[in-house]
Parts: structure tokens; C-alpha cells; sequence
């Protein structure tokens, strides 16, 4: 077979051996040390053994659909051949062979049964399909007359790379003579200028795969002078010799994208590549489960391009590939693990979920890397902890990695919201002096009234002035305030004194949010200034629950227009 394409073409030759074969006696795909290397399977008669199915345009689309003849076992000493019959023939003939797969076609050859050049013109066109039939594509015309037959010039080279996927059309003449006939054969990247690049060229690559191949043998009524006649007289009838074919060859390779050095048949007869490289599809043509960590690509001799296993520290075995993700990691990394076990979180499962915080004495890839957070639950604040050192979130007044002990200057209390207390105020003084409420508010129309201000906050910061602590807050509501308060939404300074704070009245949080409730009665001059906003002991501090605010609106609107409404409960 491929003495008869070298016949044709030596440069193509010297090309194929470049980019087809190797000899290595270890695994193809992988240098004996285990890397990845560019690999390419069998080179194979891809026609062998399949029926092709003779078509005509007056005779019917099923004249002959089971030719098996032009496919067999080829011996030049023992022709089968397959004829057309003889007569008056002015229709095209059709040979469809479905390969059944993908292919990377190198030669496309036909030989003729007769020992000489054909008398008779030859118009032969050479097509292609990518979709198994739906759709064809024509790769290459032979005519003693190009331009009258196909509108192309006769050239064999194609002039630009542009024209390099177009079809060609040449004058076959003089046919190839081997034993038992004269051959046809058609290079499929000779005279194309990027087929030295072939392994680097998309568009070459795309040029030369099928899935079927047609061969359409034109045939049109001849004078005796030996001109074609596009409508010869009635009283002509030129016999034309029949149409006599002994073999049919199509030499190319499994389309497995330079990742498989085997293409063998499956349990339903469909031929499929052996994917290597963590490379998966009938063409390796993608990444299997797990090795989505960089994009496909097609393994070149420079660079095999293998799929690359996700980095999930052993705690998933499932994850995807993030374009996002990979041009920010510098084209290096894109794949994000999904669903981590172990109760591990984070893309590459490298974090503890909340609520847990990582175990340093065992390796990342530990099943119980992450353990549950230890918090105490009355000197924290949730069970949350950090993930990586495990300290918890204290209270105020609370120390210690699990916040299980008070902070220097503070003595254990005896409430459950405030575990720890200062040491220079008793107990039971904040008690009397706070009158904490053990009952739920209740407010209407009438209390609401009588507040100077009652505002919805965020506390942002705090910091001690003398015997006052300045918190920095910011005001997102006002629902009420004194005709000659100076308070707006935004940020303001909340004025507390020290005695009230450190017996937690008003109990106010650094990065919380509070509905404060407050009435100046005689404390004003308490503050630093008589403009500025202050909470003691009497001013209600609650955390705000979002359910409040429709309420709180309401006695808004009824207080402008001086009307009463139920009471509200918080």
C-alpha cells in the first residue's frame, strides 16, 4: 500500500514516517521513565472488510449495497472484481464506504481491473463526510479537462494555505502500473504547504478526518470524434467500456488525538481508541472523571498534553474545570474539587467547614484532619472557631482557645449571657443598679412617645475617654427622635458611661446590630457634650430581629399623624 503512495509522492512519504511511526519497545504513549509522550495507533487499511455501496443516478440510490468485493483480502494473482454493465451510460457513479468512526485519512487508492491507460475520459470526484453521511465535502477532482468539468484550474499544489483545505483537481495520467491493474491513489496532504506542521495544524487536522468516503466516477455521452456532447443526437449511442474495479483502500489511523497507540473494536463491532493519558471519548477527545485540573488539548511531539488529575487532598473524588479559575492561576490550575468529604471545604478541599478546625498533628490528607471546634458554650458566642489556630469567638470578658475562663479583671458571673464580669463591680450591685427586666417589652403608641430616640444601629468600634466609652456606630434607621436632636443616618459617636457599661447596661457588642431605646431624663449632662448621644442604664439595647421593623414604621407614621395603635410586643 504504501509503495504505492511513495510512488506518488515521495516528500508526503517522508512526512507520514515523520509524523506516524516510532520504535520504541516499552508502552507507546509513555517514555520508559513513565512520562507522557505523543502517541499515534495502528496504521490500517481502514476499508478493509467493509461493504461499499454502489449507487446510481438512473439505476436507483440501492443498485449494489453490499460490495464486498473492492474490500477483501487484495491478491494480485487472483483479482475479484466488481463491474458496471455495458451500454449507453451518460449517469454518475456513486461509492459510499462508511468507516463507522472517526479516521485521520493519509491516502485514499483505487485499482482498476484493465492493464492499460482507460480509453475513455476520466472524471472522478473524491468526497468526504465528518457527520457519517448527513453531510459531504469534496477533497479531490480528476479530469482530462478541469476546468470545463469542475471550474478549477489543473494544479497539484495548492498555491496558499487558504486553498491548502479546498479541493484540487489534476489529470491523473498517467496511472500508476502495479501487478494486476493500474492504481489511482490520492495523497490527502500531498501538495498542501502546512503538511511539514501537520501535528500543530487544526485546520490540516480537520482536512483529513472522515468518517465516510464517496467516490463519484462522471460519466457524460461522448462523440465519436471524441468531444463531449452535452446533448448528442438521438440517432447517437456511444458505448462506453464498463466500469471495472478490483480494490478500494483507504490507509489512515483512528482519529485519537495523539493519546492512544491502540484502536480495537468494541463488544458492538465499533471501533475504539485505547485512551491513554487520562483521556477518555471515542477519540480521547476529553479528560476522564477527575483529571479536569488544566483544559484538552491534542498531544503533539513537543508536548503530550495529558489530563491532569484535580488536587483534593483525598477528600473528594469529583470535580470540574473553571476557565475563571485557571487564567487566574496563571494558566497553571483550573480544576475546583466538588462535594469534599471529611468535613473539609475550599477548591482544593484544603479548609474546615464551620463549626470545625484543623487537627496539625495529622497530614492535610487525613481523613480527620478537621475536628469539631471545642468551644464552651456559655463563654462563646456559637460553636464557630477559627479554622486554622481553633480559637473560638468569646464573650465579652472571656479568654482561653475554648473560651472556657475569664479574662484578667474579670470574675465569673452569674448570668448565662454574661459568664464573666468586671472585677470592681459586685454582682449584686449591677443587679439592683441595672433593674435588668425579667419580663418581655412591651411598648404602644403612648411609651413610644415618650423616648427621645429609638434607632436601629450597627456598633462598629469602641475605644475608653476618661470615665466614658465613645462607641462608633452607624445609624441605619431613625424611627424617633427628639424635636431638637441633631441625630441622622449614618455614622455617629454613642456616648456610654463606665460604670453603666461595665455592669452591662446598656450590653452593647462590637459588630452587632441593636434597636436602642433611649430617654435623656437628667442624664444629658453626663455626656462631654449637651449635643452628643448617650446610653446609660436606662436606655434598652436589644439585638435587633428584622420581624421589628414593619412595627416600628407604623408607630412612625401613626406618631406624625397622632394616632394610637396596638401594642407591640419585642
Amino acid at each position: 500500500i504504501l509503495s504505492v503512495l511513495s510512488m506518488s509522492s515521495h516528500s508526503t512519504l517522508r512526512i507520514l514516517n515523520r509524523h506516524y511511526s516510532w520504535t520504541s519497545p516499552h508502552d507507546p504513549c509513555y517514555h520508559p521513565d513513565g512520562r507522557p509522550r505523543h502517541c499515534l495507533s495502528e496504521f490500517i487499511n481502514a476499508a478493509y472488510g467493509v461493504p461499499v455501496n454502489a449507487s446510481h443516478l438512473l439505476q436507483g440510490p440501492d443498485y449494489d449495497g453490499n460490495i464486498t468485493t473492492l474490500t477483501d483480502l487484495h491478491n494480485p494473482h487472483n483479482l475479484t472484481c466488481w463491474m458496471t454493465h455495458t451500454g449507453p451510460d451518460t449517469g454518475d457513479w456513486v461509492l459510499t464506504l462508511p468507516l463507522g468512526r472517526r479516521f485521520e485519512i493519509t491516502y485514499i487508492s483505487l485499482q482498476f481491473c484493465h492493464q492499460g491507460e482507460p480509453s475513455d475520459p476520466i472524471s472522478i470526484s473524491v468526497l468526504k463526510s465528518m457527520d457519517y453521511g448527513r453531510t459531504w465535502r469534496p477533497m479531490q477532482h480528476y479530469s482530462s479537462n478541469c476546468f470545463e468539468n469542475f471550474r478549477l484550474p489543473s494544479q497539484t499544489i495548492a498555491k496558499t494555505r487558504h486553498q491548502e483545505t479546498e479541493p484540487l483537481c489534476s489529470d491523473p495520467r498517467p496511472l500508476q502500473r502495479q501487478r494486476g491493474g493500474m492504481v489511482l491513489a490520492f495523497s490527502t496532504l500531498d501538495g498542501r504547504p502546512s503538511s511539514p506542521d501537520f501535528d500543530y495544524s487544526p485546520t490540516l487536522q480537520d482536512w483529513v478526518t472522515a468518517t465516510d468516503i464517496r467516490v463519484v466516477f462522471h460519466q457524460r455521452a461522448w462523440s465519436q470524434e471524441g468531444k463531449q456532447s452535452l446533448a448528442p443526437p438521438a440517432f447517437m449511442s456511444p458505448v462506453r467500456a464498463p466500469l471495472a474495479l478490483s480494490d478500494l483502500q483507504v490507509g489512515g489511523r483512528c482519529k485519537c488525538n495523539g493519546h492512544a497507540s491502540k484502536c480495537r473494536r468494541d463488544d458492538a463491532g465499533h471501533a475504539v481508541c485505547i485512551c491513554e493519558h487520562h483521556t477518555a471519548g471515542p477519540d480521547c477527545d476529553v479528560c476522564e472523571d477527575f483529571y479536569f485540573d488544566r483544559p484538552w488539548h491534542r498531544a503533539t511531539p513537543t508536548h503530550p498534553n495529558p489530563c491532569v488529575a484535580c488536587e483534593c487532598n483525598g477528600h473528594s473524588n469529583k470535580c470540574r474545570f473553571s476557565m475563571e479559575v485557571f487564567q487566574q492561576s496563571g494558566r497553571r490550575s483550573g480544576g475546583v474539587c466538588q462535594k469534599c468529604r471529611h468535613h473539609t471545604a475550599g477548591r482544593h478541599c484544603q479548609y474546615c467547614q464551620n463549626g470545625y478546625t484543623r487537627d496539625h498533628s495529622k497530614p492535610l490528607n487525613h481523613r480527620k484532619a478537621c475536628q469539631p471546634c471545642q468551644c464552651h458554650p456559655l463563654g462563646a458566642v456559637g460553636r464557630w472557631c477559627n479554622q486554622t489556630s481553633g480559637q473560638c469567638l468569646c464573650r465579652d470578658g472571656v479568654t482561653g482557645l475554648r473560651c472556657n475562663r475569664c479574662a484578667p479583671g474579670y470574675k465569673q458571673g452569674r448570668s448565662p449571657l454574661r459568664p464573666c464580669i468586671r472585677k470592681f463591680t459586685a454582682s449584686e450591685e449591677c443587679v439592683s443598679y441595672c433593674q435588668p427586666s425579667q419580663v418581655k417589652v412591651r411598648m404602644n403608641l403612648e411609651t413610644y412617645c415618650l423616648k427621645d430616640y429609638v434607632l436601629k444601629v450597627q456598633v462598629k468600634g469602641m475605644e475608653r475617654s476618661g470615665p466614658w466609652w465613645q462607641f462608633s456606630i452607624s445609624v441605619q434607621t431613625v424611627f424617633r427622635i427628639g424635636s431638637t436632636s441633631r441625630v441622622r443616618r449614618g455614622p455617629q459617636s454613642l456616648w456610654v458611661p463606665d460604670r453603666d457599661l461595665g455592669c452591662g447596661c446598656p450590653a452593647l457588642h462590637v459588630g452587632r446590630t441593636f434597636l436602642l431605646i433611649g430617654a435623656e431624663e437628667g442624664e444629658r449632662g453626663w455626656g462631654p457634650e449637651e449635643s452628643r448621644l448617650v446610653a446609660d442604664r436606662s436606655t434598652l439595647a436589644l439585638q435587633w430581629r428584622e420581624h421589628w421593623s414593619p412595627k416600628l414604621r407604623g408607630f412612625r407614621g401613626q406618631d406624625k399623624r397622632g394616632r394610637s395603635i396596638s401594642t407591640f410586643v419585642f
